[in-house]
C-alpha cells in the first residue's frame, strides 16, 4: 500500500511539473499536447435500478432451411452473415426429374380432359339415341293401339256379316223348300189335269196352265236353290272374313304387346342414358390427374429454397455440387433485428414483472446501452433458478450479436428517458454540468443537463445527442478543442 501512494505521489508531482513548466514556458503547451483517451458512445434509453440480472442475447427468430426434397445444389448465392429478405432465393436444387415430372403430369392431365369431353359427347349422343328410340317406340305403341280398334272394328263389321249371311241362308233354305212343294203341286196338278183331259173332262188351256205352272214352279225352285247356294257362299265368305279379323286382332295385341315393351326397354335405355357416372368418373380422374399436376408443380417448386424471414444467414452446411436432404439444415437463418434475453427473477421479485414493462439493457462486448420490453413472464419455477422472464430488444444496427452477455435491469414505469453516459464522462464546474465528446482528433466541451444518476450511469436529458462518442478518463488533462489519440 506504501508503495502505490509513493508511485501515486510520483505520478503527481510528475505531471504537476508537466504543467507547471507549460505554464511557465508556453501558455499553449497544454493545448498541444495530444491526450490519450477512452471513450464511450451516448446511447438513448433509460435508467434502470436495483437488481442487475445477466442474460445471453439470442436472435427472435432462428430458422432451420431444411429443403422440402433433397438434391445437388446448382446455386447457393448467400454466405455465412448474408443479410437476406424474406423470400428472398437461398439456394436452387437441380430440377431436371421434377420438370420433367411436371411435363408428365401435365401430359396425362390432357389426357383426362380429353377423356372428359369423350364422355361426355358419348353421353350426349346416347341421350339423343335414346330420346330417339323412346319417341319411335311410342309412336309404334300408337300405332299398335290403333291396329288393334281396327281389328276390332272389322271383327265386329264381319260378325254383323255373319250373321246377315246366316239369316239369308236360313231364308234361302225356307225359299228352296216352298218353291219345291210348290212345284211338287204343280206336277201333281199337271198330272192330274192330264188324267182329266185324256177324260175329256178338262180342256187344252186348262193342261198347258198347269204345265206352264210346272215351268214356273221349277224356275222359282232352281232360283231359289241358287239363291241358297250364294247365302251359303256368302256366309262362308263372312265366316272367313270373320277369322280373318280375329287373326288380325291378335296379331294388333301381340304388337301392342310387343310395342309397350319396347317402349318400357326405351324407357330404361333413356334412364340408362341420362346417368352420368361414365362423365363423373372422367371428372374423377381429370381432377386427380390435375392434383398429380400441383404435386408435381410443388415439388418443382420445393427445388427453389427461399428465406421464410428477414435475417442473417448465420450457419452454411451446403456448397455448389454438393447434395443435400430434407433429413438435415442446409442453411440457419437468424433474425437479429430484434433480439431476446433471457434473465431469472427470484420469486420475492416475480409478482413486481409483467409483460410490457420497460428494462435497461447493458451489453459491455458491443459498449451499448438500450432499452429493451419484457416479452413473457414463466409461471413456472426453472429448477431453482428462478422464474424465467424474457426481454425483447429492438437491434437495428445489428450491433447485438448472439451470445453476448446482456446486464439487465428494471425501471420505474415513470423513468424519464434521455440520453445515457457513464457517470465518468460528467464534470461539474461552478454548478454547471459538461461532458468531453470526440470531434475528430479534438475534444469538444459540452454544456448538458442531467437529471438522474446511479452508480456508473447518469441520464442527460440536453446538450448532447445520442450516438456521440463521449470520453471517460483524463479529464482533468482535457479542455475545448484539446489534441486527442483514442485508446481502448
Amino acid at each position: 500500500m506504501k508503495i502505490l501512494r509513493v508511485e501515486s505521489t510520483l505520478a503527481a508531482l510528475v505531471l504537476g511539473g508537466a504543467v507547471l513548466a507549460g505554464c511557465s514556458s508556453n501558455s499553449g503547451a497544454a493545448q498541444d499536447m495530444v491526450v490519450p483517451v477512452k471513450i464511450s458512445q451516448a446511447q438513448q434509453g433509460i435508467i434502470g435500478q436495483g437488481n442487475i440480472y445477466t442474460g445471453t442475447v439470442t436472435p427472435s427468430e432462428t430458422v432451420n432451411i431444411v429443403p422440402k426434397v433433397g438434391g445437388k445444389v446448382v446455386e447457393l448465392p448467400v454466405d455465412i452473415g448474408s443479410e437476406v429478405k424474406k423470400g428472398q432465393v437461398l439456394f436452387k436444387l437441380d430440377d431436371k426429374d421434377m420438370r420433367n415430372n411436371v411435363a408428365k403430369a401435365r401430359a396425362a392431365a390432357a389426357a383426362a380432359a380429353a377423356g372428359v369431353s369423350t364422355a361426355q359427347a358419348s353421353h350426349e349422343s346416347t341421350m339423343v339415341q335414346a330420346t330417339s328410340g323412346l319417341v319411335q317406340s311410342k309412336s309404334g305403341v300408337i300405332q299398335s293401339q290403333s291396329a288393334i280398334n281396327q281389328a276390332q272394328g272389322a271383327i265386329n263389321q264381319a260378325t254383323t256379316a255373319v250373321e246377315q249371311a246366316t239369316h239369308g241362308v236360313s231364308s234361302a233354305a225356307n225359299t228352296v223348300k216352298q218353291t219345291q212343294q210348290a212345284l211338287a203341286d204343280a206336277q201333281k196338278n199337271v198330272t192330274r189335269t192330264q188324267s182329266l183331259f185324256d177324260a175329256g173332262a178338262s180342256t187344252q188351256a186348262q193342261l198347258e196352265q198347269a204345265k206352264t205352272a210346272v215351268v214356273n214352279a221349277e224356275a222359282a225352285y232352281n232360283n231359289a236353290q241358287n239363291a241358297q247356294a250364294n247365302a251359303k257362299d256368302q256366309l262362308e265368305a263372312a265366316q272367313k272374313a270373320l277369322t280373318t279379323a280375329r287373326n288380325s286382332y291378335d296379331s294388333a295385341k301381340n304388337s301392342y304387346s310387343n310395342a309397350n315393351s319396347g317402349y318400357s326397354n326405351a324407357q330404361n335405355q333413356l334412364k340408362v342414358s341420362q346417368n352420368t357416372a361414365g362423365i363423373e368418373s372422367s371428372q374423377q380422374s381429370l381432377k386427380q390427374a390435375q392434383l398429380n399436376v400441383a404435386i408435381a408443380q410443388d415439388a418443382l417448386d420445393d427445388t427453389v429454397v427461399t428465406s421464410p424471414i428477414n435475417g442473417i444467414v448465420g450457419t452454411k452446411n451446403a456448397e455448389v455440387g454438393e447434395m443435400v436432404s430434407a433429413q438435415s439444415p442446409a442453411l440457419v437463418i437468424a433474425n437479429l433485428s430484434t433480439v431476446n434475453t433471457l434473465i431469472y427473477v427470484p420469486a420475492e421479485q416475480i409478482n413486481n414483472v409483467k409483460a410490457g414493462d420497460k428494462v435497461q439493457v447493458r451489453v459491455a462486448a458491443s459498449n451499448i446501452v438500450t432499452t429493451g420490453t419484457v416479452k413473457n413472464v414463466s409461471p413456472l419455477d426453472a429448477s431453482g433458478k428462478g422464474y424465467p422472464v424474457k426481454i425483447s430488444v429492438a437491434n437495428p444496427d445489428m450491433k447485438l450479436k448472439s451470445g453476448m452477455l446482456a446486464d439487465i435491469s428494471f425501471v420505474a414505469s415513470n423513468a424519464q428517458e434521455g440520453i445515457v453516459v457513464p457517470t465518468a464522462a460528467v464534470q461539474k464546474d461552478q454548478g454547471k454540468e459538461y461532458v468531453y465528446v470526440v470531434n475528430g482528433d479534438h475534444a469538444k466541451r459540452k454544456e448538458v443537463k442531467t437529471v438522474q444518476t446511479t452508480g456508473s450511469q447518469t441520464l442527460v436529458t440536453s446538450g448532447l445527442s445520442k450516438e456521440e462518442n463521449v470520453i471517460v478518463n483524463n479529464l482533468a488533462l482535457l479542455s475545448d478543442n484539446s489534441p486527442i489519440t483514442i485508446t481502448q
